[in-house]
């Protein structure tokens, strides 16, 4: 066991010293940056029956990310939903209500990671971790706790993940981002109902354009799968309710670098 320790804390720190010296600032010109984001978004639904459904929603949201001198790279991102509708015709959640069966209503998602400059100057590999709280706003999340405890109607996120940073040149950037991660219901639903525990698979695609000096423009896209870990209940027909199987959408971003 000795021996694995002094191991891993011998690459670790071949690794830190190999990165020491080198100059992450080609990319600090684009991942150090703030911004204000407009999204929209649309999410496939469905029941143990097979009928299908989907929501369409928009947010705005704001973001901070930092890439330090030593490699650390952090990024915290909040977003709000403002307006949600879904075609779900009959069930729990039906109309064209923003509480409808598509649960994300917004949060708070923290990432932090180590970049690796794989080719100078140009390919840059950030392994991550990330810590987030999200909302569960889902109607059957509300309908299945007797709306006793609204406050508690969200998930814990923790996850991992990679982005590949290509940057072509010192006014346009090229990113992938592939997250793991696990949510945790914190609504604890009555009457034997399980909380309503998925994984989720992201992948985003996005690119940043630092117009003019200070001022930056993105745009990404991104698809979600999700892998619902729990029994799903019943809604009022008698079929279970519906539940996200995958989700989609994009957004723009207006920010400054720093």
């Amino acid at each position: 066991m000795k021996k694995i320790i002094t191991f891993c804390m011998a690459s670790v720190s071949l690794i830190t010293s190999a990165n020491a010296t080198t100059n992450y600032h080609p990319f600090q010109q684009f991942n150090n940056e703030f911004n204000l984001n407009f999204g929209m978004s649309g999410a496939t639904l469905q029941n143990s029956a097979g009928s299908q459904a989907n929501t369409t929603s928009q947010k705005y949201g704001l973001e901070v990310e930092r890439l330090f001198n030593n490699g650390v790279w952090f990024d915290i991102n909040t977003n709000i939903v403002v307006n949600s509708l879904t075609n779900q015709s009959n069930g729990i959640g039906s109309g064209a209500s923003i509480v409808n069966q598509n649960p994300n209503l917004g949060g708070i998602n923290i990432k932090t990671g180590y970049a690796f400059d794989i080719v100078s100057d140009n390919l840059l590999l950030t392994p991550y971790g990330l810590v987030g709280r999200n909302a569960n706003v889902a109607a059957s999340t509300l309908y299945y706790n007797n709306n006793s405890n609204i406050t508690n109607d969200f998930y814990y996120t923790l996850g991992m993940g990679g982005r590949l940073d290509y940057r072509i040149n010192n006014k346009v950037d090229l990113y992938l981002d592939q997250l793991v991660g696990y949510n945790w219901d914190q609504s604890a639903p009555l009457n034997g109902v399980m909380p309503q525990n998925n994984m989720v698979y992201l992948t985003t695609l996005g690119v940043k354009y630092n117009v003019y000096k200070q001022l930056q423009i993105g745009l990404n896209g991104f698809y979600n799968f999700y892998n619902n870990m729990a029994s799903i209940p019943q809604d009022t027909t008698g079929a279970s309710v519906y539940v996200p199987v995958n989700s989609y959408g994009g957004a723009i971003t207006f920010g400054l670098t720093y």
